[in-house]
């Protein structure tokens, strides 16, 4: 074990909700020792934001340390070029660490192209197999079932990559992903016990005081009757979970941090500092994209397909069960508006006009909109695409 080695673990699609530490997940309480080791000698991050609710778009935010509206980018499609600045692979190269990425070896195949944001002088090691094929990516007959054969086959598999190149004299960064759900298990939040145990792994070549877990993005998991990710920012999407070694003798910290910004926590052992935050759920020019401006407790989410606005107060509101965005609300088994502030108990009103001047504002000085033939061209792809969707789904 080389003690100045960094990890950066990434499990996809993982929320704050399947993580005990986060005093949300009473099944899992007790039955990940490793997590809870870390965490309780560490520092738990309340308000971590991932830059987009989806996996490469999440991938190219971090490791370029730009948010999709700072890129080039204009939509999700496969890329022609790596990026052309230095990612932060490349910084760490710099520092003089040996980079490696582990990962299923689906991205390799299916993602790589996506982000293409990984360093010129990074190893990849795609495990085969890793992955339990499961929910909307992979639509298949019949129910799946626990396997606990295949889970420990699972982890004993990550056992041998990591023997394969960890070297203990060498610094090295790894950043690791571990897939929405490992093999042997069939569920999103399913696999919390395998995933631990993959924890209990990296602790083997890694010193605990360099070992950061987190995810790429959260998931809907039932909020607004919603069960995926990539098409919303609300809060269980895009404030994701974060522990690391403990900083500043802090126990908990409840800055907001995005994503973009892991290399100066990695690396640095300091915590950014940023006014707003930002999370999109598409690029710039996609004509379904929805930003989430992320100013202290508030979050403010425009939606360009229909110009909606939204804004929560999540101290007040966890939930984003009502929109503060007017005075006034329609009561729609009614058929009547009235004023919100009589329906709805909220002490701060008041502040409210002033409150989202300021995002709109910070919405309007990102904004990039596209030219009306561009978004004919992407809502005509669109719908397209949702068609062959569901033509695809009734044929299972």
């Amino acid at each position: 074990m080389n003690k100045d080695s960094i990890l950066f673990l990434t499990k996809d699609v993982c929320c704050k909700d399947y993580l005990p530490c986060y005093k949300r997940n009473a099944y899992w309480a007790g039955k990940m020792p490793n997590l809870d080791e870390l965490a309780a000698k560490g520092t738990i991050f309340n308000n971590y934001f991932t830059a987009a609710p989806s996996s490469n778009m999440s991938y190219r935010g971090m490791f370029t340390m730009l948010f999709p509206h700072e890129q080039t980018v204009e939509t999700y499609k496969p890329l022609d070029k790596d990026f052309e600045g230095d990612t932060l692979f490349d910084k760490a190269t710099k520092a003089g660490y040996e980079c490696h990425v582990v990962w299923d070896i689906s991205w390799e195949k299916d993602n790589f192209v996506y982000a293409r944001c990984y360093g010129k002088n990074t190893t990849l090691h795609s495990i085969p197999d890793f992955r339990q094929k499961v929910g909307s990516h992979y639509i298949h007959e019949g129910k799946l079932v626990n396997n606990d054969e295949l889970a420990a086959k699972t982890v004993n598999t990550l056992r041998e990559e990591l023997k394969s190149f960890m070297d203990s004299n060498k610094k090295i960064f790894v950043w690791c992903h571990i897939p929405h759900v490992l093999k042997g298990r069939v569920e999103y939040g399913g696999d919390m016990d395998i995933y631990d145990q993959c924890i209990g792994v990296f602790r083997e070549f890694f010193s605990d005081d360099n070992i950061f877990i987190s995810a790429d993005h959260g998931n809907m998991n039932g909020l607004k009757g919603k069960i995926g990710y990539g098409f919303d920012v609300y809060e269980p999407a895009i404030c994701i979970p974060l522990i690391g070694p403990r900083i500043n003798n802090m126990p908990v910290c409840n800055q907001n941090i995005s994503n973009v910004d892991i290399y100066e926590l990695l690396f640095n052992r300091t915590i950014p500092q940023r006014e707003f935050l930002f999370s999109d759920s598409a690029y710039y020019a996609q004509p379904h994209r929805k930003t989430a401006v992320i100013w202290g407790k508030y979050r403010y989410i425009y939606n360009k397909l229909d110009k909606s606005e939204e804004l929560y107060d999540v101290e007040w509101d966890p939930n984003e069960n009502f929109n503060l965005i007017s005075d006034d609300v329609y009561d729609v088994d009614r058929h009547v508006s009235t004023p919100a502030c009589e329906y709805y108990f909220y002490p701060y009103w008041d502040e409210l006009p002033k409150i989202r001047k300021i995002l709109r504002d910070e919405k309007n000085r990102i904004w990039r909109d596209t030219n009306p033939y561009q978004n004919l061209y992407f809502k005509i792809k669109r719908k397209i695409t949702t068609f062959y969707l569901k033509l695809r789904r009734n044929k299972i």
